[in-house]
């Protein structure tokens, strides 16, 4: 096989390659400049959370409640690795958490209050919203979205425009978790379609990139290897012309 012909198959697979990645190669720019356009912090909605208020414990209200030895022996649903005093709806509440689970239980009577119910839920949404928008609705989940990015039981409470936003609340421990905009479902469409991950966007090790990738390399190098045969081809044109004049 001559020069000429190997030139030719060489053009042929850079043309194919190209056809081949093109598309792909397009949607990388797409998404990355988009990625690169937003702050993360905006993207996960933290211009629209408002910091948890603090408040001081009243030593005096210290004395009505019952101590973590006495809770740990009303309460035979968990194994909690700590133990956290804390307001909810201006109450006390002790806080048992593990690895697995979280629970939130009456300081007073040692009632298990997880998950929480629904008027709860929406009164630390609308102290933690930080935006314009009014209370849309508040939904329980015991089988989250995959947008929470969490498999725990929560509650998804929605602010509608012109600040819309999701906030999604831990049904067991009142923590606000996440916070989604339409900003951020863009978001990650675009790392979708980044890492060749179209459904649960989180693997960014699949076959489709790696081969994509390998198709990317291979389309550089039939490129080096024309630009190197036209190089030559223009040496040789260059080189014939001085010898005929």
């Amino acid at each position: 096989m001559n020069s000429a012909q190997i030139n030719r198959q060489v053009r042929r697979l850079h043309l194919w390659f190209g056809v081949a990645i093109g598309v792909q190669i397009g949607l990388w720019l797409i998404s990355g400049l988009f990625m690169t356009w937003f702050s993360i912090d905006h993207v996960r909605g933290d211009h629209l959370k408002a910091a948890a208020q603090m408040s001081q414990i009243d030593r005096h209200r210290l004395k009505a409640i019952l101590t973590p030895s006495e809770i740990l022996s009303s309460i035979d649903t968990i194994n909690p690795e700590s133990m956290t005093l804390k307001t909810l709806d201006g109450e006390l509440v002790w806080l048992l958490e593990s690895n697995e689970r979280s629970v939130l239980v009456n300081s007073k009577t040692a009632e298990v209050l997880s998950p929480l119910p629904k008027a709860i839920v929406i009164k630390i949404a609308q102290a933690r919203y930080a935006g314009k928008g009014q209370l849309a609705g508040a939904t329980y989940y015991q089988n989250p979205p995959r947008e929470y990015g969490r498999s725990t039981p929560v509650w998804k409470v929605d602010f509608a425009k012109p600040q819309a936003a999701s906030f999604y609340i831990d049904a067991s421990s009142a923590d606000v978790k996440a916070v989604r905009t339409g900003l951020w479902r863009v978001f990650d469409f675009m790392w979708g379609l980044h890492i060749m991950d179209w459904k649960n966007r989180d693997n960014f090790n699949s076959w489709w990139i790696k081969l994509t990738a390998t198709l990317a390399i291979i389309f550089f190098i039939t490129g080096v290897c024309l630009s190197i045969f036209r190089f030559r081809s223009m040496l040789t044109r260059s080189k014939t012309h001085h010898q005929k004049t």
